[in-house]
């Protein structure tokens, strides 16, 4: 599997609609940005998704590297990491059902 900004969009898009499934209107995660993250900790509140976004702030680091192509020709990503990914979505999906 290559580096690709359209791996690193789909992964995105996973996290996103984990998220997003268990918050409506205002409080939907707008992307995996820094900013977007910190953002959406202040409008659903710290208390509620405190412990969360330790994990999302992992798997936007992981998005991030999917595009990163400046070692594609020489090191494609491995399985592995998509797995890690599908992984964490799932303890994502776990933990965020909690916080509701």
């Amino acid at each position: 599997m290559k580096n690709t900004f359209l791996n690193r969009v789909s992964a995105e898009r996973k996290v996103l609609k984990v998220v997003n499934t268990l918050f409506p209107g205002n409080l939907q995660l707008a992307g995996l940005s820094q900013a977007a993250l910190r953002r959406w900790e202040s409008a659903v509140g710290q208390s509620r998704v405190g412990n969360v976004l330790p994990l999302l702030m992992d798997l936007a680091e992981q998005c991030q590297r999917l595009s990163d192509r400046s070692n594609e020709t020489f090191m494609p990503i491995e399985k592995e990491q998509a797995i890690k990914i599908n992984e964490q979505l799932e303890v994502l999906a776990l933990e965020l059902s909690r916080c509701r």
